[in-house]
């Protein structure tokens, strides 16, 4: 006896977790429960799906007698205007073609005729389509032209139904400006006299939220929709658009449906199963829908079987109790998992030192140690990138103020200075003034491109003072990014290289330097370009690399810090760019994302 339990605890220790809660959900909920419900949940179904049932087709019945009865009453409407004397003689006669006053007349007597058959819940408007020489056949209110309707698509279908009567849908008017949309009732009118001869057309339209009300009373239960379909596989009107496209119900199942009754049925493109209803509508082509998803009912019975489940609170918690040990003794590992990965968010990284096993807890303990040996790995690629990030922010902060340009400037002051030039050294002392305080800028990293200007501005005209006006700066950037983003003291390092390297190696030392800038394909793009010596194709591949030979590494450098921060802080698809031809001068081009300044 103590070996066969001995077996069986060596046999439950070596399962897989999920053999294990199998197992105890078996023996302390499963079984206990499983007789009741089995006992009880099928006869509490089926009662709760014949009550639903009944109440949906008690539903439908109601909203479908009240469309019958008002589809009857707009046939019937119909049917007086088709057969009204006064608008066969009107339309047949051949002096009102020809008197205006006789048109005239008939149009006072027509207009208030149709107009009384208007009600705001059956017929919102009565057309009447006459021919195209009376007058009155452009009103557009309730006369139309019968050529332009013999031009829409509606028009055909009416001629060649061949029924005398057209029972439209919204979609088939949707070229009219109309302000909401309308469902309609089309006949021809023809000579009482020679039904041969063809008059016009009398138009009903019936609003068609009045019917999507009715439809939305037809349909009580959640994600149920009831609808109107004609025989052309079209919809009419429908209580949820969304769910219509979702459901999509072939017209076979609705003719199948109207011949059978209701039914459960599977719709093929989503294996989902429907109770449908339908009915064919009286002197129609229209069949009146209902659907509702099988799992809709039965959700809907699980809420009344939850009142049961109170009866059953007792034996739940006994397992509740059951399984607390249980889970205890099968959790005291994970226990030490969670731990250990406590102490992992408080950065205290240590790899677990607990015996193996099969189950998944072997499986957890193993990935734990595998994922704390790539943690520790990424945290020191971290501190790797961490260091080029250090460094290349301290490289921008040298170049941010350049010792080698105020020494010279304060020599080129100097000279001012016993030259007796008082006004140059008051317009150096300025710009050299704006230029340092835009550099600390307050300690931001991000300054407005309105500022960078600035900041640009004043460091040449330092420069032009410097160099007797030789070189020229010209601004001409797009008002609309000045307020957006930039890295501050990208500009001055760019215009620096171009002087030296570009306009001061010309035999004329002078020159011109362009600063152009606006949105391109959603971007920031600002282009520095100079007239000086420029640069053989190979100088230029190399201005961004570390491979740079002694002509540029000098210039190189502070180009490519800028380079480095502006993908360090926007990623890798902005930076610069360069083109240069000898002779020519260069251009160096800045693309940076759109970036509003945060308020702060």
């Amino acid at each position: 006896m103590k070996r066969t339990l001995m077996g069986a605890f060596r046999f439950f220790y070596e399962l897989k977790l999920k053999n294990k809660l199998i197992l105890s959900f078996l023996a302390l909920i499963v079984i206990p429960l499983g007789g009741y419900f089995y006992l009880s949940s099928e006869q509490a179904y089926k009662q709760f799906l014949d009550r639903t049932t009944f109440s949906v087709t008690r539903n439908f019945d109601q909203s479908f007698s009240f469309l019958a009865y008002k589809f009857q009453r707009i046939r019937a409407a119909s049917d007086i205007l088709v057969s009204e004397k006064m608008l066969n003689d009107v339309m047949t006669s051949e002096a009102s073609a020809a008197d205006f006053f006789t048109q005239y007349k008939d149009f006072l007597n027509i207009r208030p005729f149709l107009s009384s058959f208007e009600n705001e819940q059956d017929i919102s408007s009565v057309k009447l389509y006459v021919n195209d020489q009376l007058f009155y056949s452009e009103e557009n209110w309730n006369l139309f032209s019968l050529g332009a309707a013999k031009k829409t698509a509606w028009f055909k279908r009416l001629m060649d139904s061949g029924k005398g009567i057209l029972w439209a849908p919204g979609s088939y008017f949707e070229s009219e400006s109309l302000s909401s949309r309308t469902l309609s009732v089309l006949r021809p009118i023809r000579n009482q006299n020679d039904f041969s001869e063809f008059l016009g057309i009398v138009r009903l339209d019936i609003p068609e939220s009045a019917i999507v009300d009715v439809l939305n009373n037809a349909s009580p239960i959640r994600n149920s929709l009831t609808y109107i379909q004609n025989s052309s596989n079209e919809i009419v009107a429908s209580s949820n658009p969304k769910l219509q496209q979702q459901y999509n119900i072939d017209l076979a199942e609705t003719a199948s449906s109207a011949e059978k009754g209701p039914h459960f049925v599977k719709v093929d493109h989503t294996s989902a199963s429907m109770y449908l209803e339908s009915r064919r509508i009286p002197d129609t082509d229209w069949y009146m829908v209902t659907a509702i998803p099988l799992k809709e009912i039965a959700s809907e019975s699980k809420l009344m079987l939850r009142k049961s489940v109170l009866l059953l609170i007792a034996i739940a918690l006994i397992a509740f109790l059951l399984s607390i040990v249980i889970s205890n003794y099968m959790t005291s590992r994970l226990t030490q998992i969670m731990r250990k990965m406590r102490n992992v968010q408080n950065g205290h990284i240590a790899a677990l030192s607990l015996p193996p096993s099969k189950d998944e807890f072997g499986e957890l303990i193993e990935n734990y140690n595998f994922m704390v040996g790539k943690i520790e790995l990424l945290l020191e690629e971290q501190y790797l990138s961490g260091q080029e990030v250090k460094n290349a922010e301290l490289r921008a902060l040298q170049a941010q103020i350049n010792p080698h340009f105020l020494y010279n400037t304060l020599d080129m002051m100097k000279w001012m200075a016993r030259s007796g030039m008082n006004d140059q050294i008051e317009q150096v002392v300025t710009s050299l003034s704006k230029f340092y305080k835009l550099s600390l800028s307050m300690g931001k990293t991000v300054i407005s491109i309105r500022d960078e200007l600035l900041h640009a501005s004043s460091y040449m005209q330092v420069q032009t003072a410097r160099y007797v006006n030789k070189i020229q700066l010209v601004v001409d950037v797009d008002e609309e990014i000045h307020d957006y983003g930039i890295l501050k003291i990208t500009l001055q390092p760019i215009l620096e290289n171009a002087i030296i390297h570009g306009i001061l190696c010309k035999d004329s030392e002078a020159g011109e330097i362009r600063i152009t800038g606006g949105l391109e394909r959603g971007d920031i793009v600002i282009k520095v370009s100079d007239d000086g010596v420029g640069m053989q194709t190979e100088m230029v591949g190399m201005l961004l690399t570390d491979n740079s030979d002694n002509r540029t590494r000098d210039s190189g450098y502070g180009l490519r810090n800028i380079h480095e921060r502006i993908r360090l802080f926007y990623g890798i698809d902005f930076g610069l760019a360069f083109h240069s031809e000898p002779g020519r001068g260069t251009q160096v081009t800045i693309r940076i994302p759109v970036q509003k300044l945060s308020s702060g």
